[in-house]
């Protein structure tokens, strides 16, 4: 039996992982990432050797064009060519066995690396996500089976089916205004995992339901139940992507009857991406605080702990401590009783 050496990183020294296809760069070409940071990609014809470089490139400036085509070759990144690689068995073969193969290896300097460092791990968790998306005939579900998928927790299988028929989120948006609140709240989080996917690859959907679930919960004819609720849930999951629609969700606080739905969405938002609120006006949701039902106030008490904002410490002494209300758990899709006085300690605690 012969054994092969496996490719190793001529920038560190390790031996490096086979390499996969990355839905980052612009080609398919198999890649990978070492843990010193190098990109490397394969060409296994040996006759493609520009886009490989172009692709590593690309993948280490994690997608960035403009920064890519200005980079200067030894003064930016390192290039290094390995030759006879051998992809189905993932090794260096000896000069007597000649293959095509070759694995090109670029790496940025430090600055420049650790500046799209972020961004890339991002692009590659986003990668691994859309990897994990079984497959699925493309067809639109009927309102039983969604149902059914969002009820046994096969969130895997529910985002498949959008991303094989995105005319499935028409049918999904129905079923935010189901009587039962349990299942609603758990409609509105299957939509943020669905959304989340779905936005990188149909963007366009996704910008189309928002504007629907605005324009429904507008209608005075419409129940805005879920509707707002989802908004927020989509803006939680899509980082500061539609962050221009928590205006619309501040709109909303001017009707009392909408208010409970619009702060559930801006809490979702300030617990997962708080400084995507902090950029629009927030601090009008203190207006809302005297006078307000203890729901209210605990709602927003809790907005401002998520956000760690100072701003709210003027406004504690004005509230009840005795009062309570029932706050919906997104962990457990139940409520529980919460008492202001308990949130205001730890807001107090924070400041």
């Amino acid at each position: 039996m012969k054994l092969y050496s496996p490719p190793t990183c001529p920038f560190c020294g390790r031996v490096i992982a086979k390499p996969t296809y990355l839905s980052v760069g612009f080609s398919d070409l198999e890649a990978g990432i070492c843990e010193c940071g190098s990109v490397y990609v394969c060409d296994v014809t040996g006759f493609n050797r520009g886009t490989a470089f172009v692709e590593a490139l690309l993948i280490a400036c994690a997608g960035d064009w403009d920064l890519a085509w200005n980079l200067e070759y030894n003064e930016d990144y390192k290039e290094i060519w390995i030759e006879n690689y051998d992809l189905p068995s993932h090794s260096i073969m000896p000069p007597s066995e000649k293959r095509r193969g070759v694995l090109c290896f670029l790496k940025l300097v430090d600055e420049i690396r650790s500046a799209k460092e972020l961004k890339l791990k991002k692009l590659l968790e986003r990668s691994n996500q859309e990897k994990e998306i079984p497959k699925v005939e493309k067809r639109k579900l009927n309102k039983n089976e969604m149902k059914d998928l969002i009820e046994n927790g096969k969130i895997s299988l529910l985002i498949a089916y959008h991303v094989a028929e995105p005319l499935n989120l028409n049918i999904l948006q129905k079923l935010l205004y189901h009587p039962e609140i349990t299942f609603r709240k758990k409609v509105v989080v299957a939509l943020g995992e669905v959304a989340k996917v779905l936005v990188n690859i149909y963007p366009e959907k996704v910008l189309d339901l928002l504007k629907r679930l605005i324009y429904a919960s507008a209608d005075s004819a419409a129940s805005a139940w879920g509707a707002l609720e989802a908004v927020g849930e989509i803006i939680r999951n899509t980082e500061d992507r539609f962050s221009i629609f928590i205006k619309n969700l501040l709109a909303f606080m001017n009707y009392p009857e909408y208010r409970p739905y619009v702060l559930y969405a801006l809490y979702r938002v300030a617990e997962k991406n708080p400084q995507v609120l902090k950029q629009h006006s927030y601090l009008k949701l203190l207006n809302y605080l005297e006078g307000s039902p203890p729901e209210i106030q605990g709602l927003i008490l809790k907005i401002f702990e998520k956000l760690n904002s100072k701003e709210i410490l003027s406004y504690l002494n004005t509230l009840d401590l005795e009062k309570d209300f029932e706050f919906f758990n997104y962990e457990t899709f139940s409520f529980e009783r919460v008492f202001l006085k308990d949130l205001i300690e730890n807001i107090k605690k924070e400041g």
